[in-house]
């Protein structure tokens, strides 16, 4: 998929305008550190720190040389290839507390940019988008799947169908907050059913806000290849880094 230089098409520009109109009319306080006048300040998007190669060329975690890491080697995941924007740390990490918990849904349009620049240095023959679904009760009580909010503009962006109910949640799990790897793969066991009329064949990307062990998209990644899906390739705004200590891993600021 060549997206360097992709002149985005009008909906796009749409999406992003109706935002900008509602901004001039309610300006905002950034996501980041609540300073008024802008959602995503100047002075937070220098303090971000970038997810850069090397990476595993399979779950995208930073490490010294691009190629398999141990985990990969010994369990490969379903996923075909799993990348991320940058690290789970301030302020990216309040940004995202704040699209979940505090109904900033406005921070979403503006990280669209950068999970597309992500996009721009895979090889991935993207054929739609699937966000990945949110606990129903969860969706209730926030009234919006922040997945969803990441992927609507990389799709308008992308001319690529968006396809939410192509992936269900089938009951409800524990949250994943404080379980460790093993307990969250145990927890989201036959969590997900994927409809296969809306992605039998085709290469899926999924979207979410935050990979910690990558056990959510794994899930996801197997309900819909086992619903008849080509491959499926995960993109995710924020990571935890395994190596998070290591002076080796190249995140830059």
């Amino acid at each position: 998929m060549q997206l360097v230089g992709l002149k985005k098409p009008p909906l796009h520009g749409i999406y992003h305008a109706l935002w900008s109109a509602a901004d001039w009319l309610y300006p905002p306080n950034c996501s980041g550190c609540g300073k008024f006048g802008q959602r995503w300040c100047p002075a937070c998007q220098a303090q971000v720190q970038i997810i850069q190669d090397p990476v595993c060329p399979q779950c995208g975690n930073p490490q010294p040389k691009a190629e398999l890491c141990p985990s990969c080697r010994h369990t490969p995941p379903p996923y075909a290839g799993l990348r991320s924007w940058a690290a789970y740390r301030e302020p990216v990490r309040h940004a995202i507390h704040q699209l979940k918990y505090a109904g900033d849904m406005g921070i979403a349009e503006s990280f669209g940019n950068s999970l597309l620049s992500v996009l721009e240095k895979q090889n991935w023959n993207i054929e739609c988008i699937v966000p990945v679904p949110l606990n129903p009760h969860r969706q209730m009580e926030r009234g919006y799947n922040q997945s969803m909010l990441l992927a609507l503009p990389l799709a308008t962006a992308l001319r690529l169908p968006l396809r939410p109910q192509a992936l269900l949640r089938k009951r409800d799990t524990l949250s994943q907050t404080k379980l460790s790897a093993q307990e969250r793969k145990q927890n989201l066991l036959g969590a997900f059913q994927a409809q296969a009329k809306y992605i039998r064949n085709q290469t899926v990307l999924l979207i979410d806000d935050v990979t910690t062990t990558g056990a959510t998209l794994w899930a996801c990644a197997q309900a819909l290849l086992e619903a008849g899906a080509k491959s499926v390739y995960g993109l995710t705004l924020a990571r935890s880094l395994l190596q998070a200590d290591s002076p080796e891993i190249a995140v830059a600021a």
